[in-house]
Parts: structure tokens; sequence; C-alpha cells
């Protein structure tokens, strides 16, 4: 609870510092973010990887994305995600909620479920900081612990 609780503040940390922001939502066809961060399921790991979507409205976008998990073993993990923004228009802040599927491997392949939530704060019209906080749930049959993934990223419209 105290690393949620720790998420939670971060995100309405950097939310407040965002309002300043003169820049304005643009509904961008496709996006790419790279990002890095951590892993939280006993063992705290680090994270790296990359998104590519496609918006397909103001309010809607589907996303694959890849990542590394720098474990003793190392987790590759592939997932496809709908993301549900919930601010559109000239607002700099736009939260979101994710979900979707995948798989995780480390020599074994195991299917994983996704749920979360996170911002988009955007410093220019094309480029925009994202924070995304998920949690991973895994088919009971596979070697990898359900897991909880923080990351900060950069996104790039075009």
């Amino acid at each position: 609870m105290k690393k949620f609780s720790g998420v939670l503040l971060v995100f309405a940390i950097i939310a407040g510092y965002a309002m300043n922001v003169s820049a304005q939502f643009v509904p961008s066809l496709r996006e790419f973010t790279g990002f890095g961060g951590m892993t939280f399921n006993g063992a705290d790991e680090g994270t790296a990887g990359a998104a590519l979507a496609l918006n397909i409205s103001p309010r809607i976008g589907i996303e694959g994305e890849g990542s590394v998990i720098f474990a003793n073993d190392t987790i590759i993990n592939l997932n496809a995600d709908l993301l549900f923004h919930l601010g559109t228009g000239t607002s700099p802040i736009v939260p979101y909620l994710i979900g979707g599927a995948g798989i995780l491997t480390n020599g074994g392949t195991d299917v994983a479920l996704n749920v979360g939530f996170g911002l988009k704060l955007f410093v220019e019209p094309a480029i925009a900081i994202r924070l995304d906080f998920r949690g991973f749930f895994i088919s009971e049959s596979g070697d990898i612990e359900d897991l909880e993934r923080i990351y900060g990223g950069l996104i790039f419209f075009f």
C-alpha cells in the first residue's frame, strides 16, 4: 500500500507542476514512447522499453508495447493495449486508463493481463512526458509472479 500511495503522490505533484505548461493537447494519430522504470514484485527490478500507439479518436487509442525487465533472468514483455483518454481539448494534462493483454517470457512464455492509469503532460504540442502505473496479472501456470510497474517516458507525436 505504501508503494501505491507513493505512486499517487508523484502523479499529483507532477500534475500540479504541469498546470503551468502552456502546450496544447494535439490529438495526433500516432505516437512513439520510449520509457524506463521499475517493477515491483518482491524484488524491485529496472525496466525499459518502447510503445507505438495509434489514436483512432481523441479519446481512444490502440498501443503495442515491448519492454525488458532486468531481473536475474531477463524477462521480455510484449503487450497490445487499449487506451481511454479522460481529458481532451486544450489541457496540457491528459489522464488516461489503459488495459490489455500480452506475454512475458524468460525461457517459458506466460500470458498476462494488465490494467493501469497514467498521465500525459504536454511540454510542446508534439512532445509530452508520460507517467504510467500498471498491474500485471500473470497466468497461474507460469513461473513469473504478478507484478506492478511504474515508468516515465517521453512521447513524440507524428
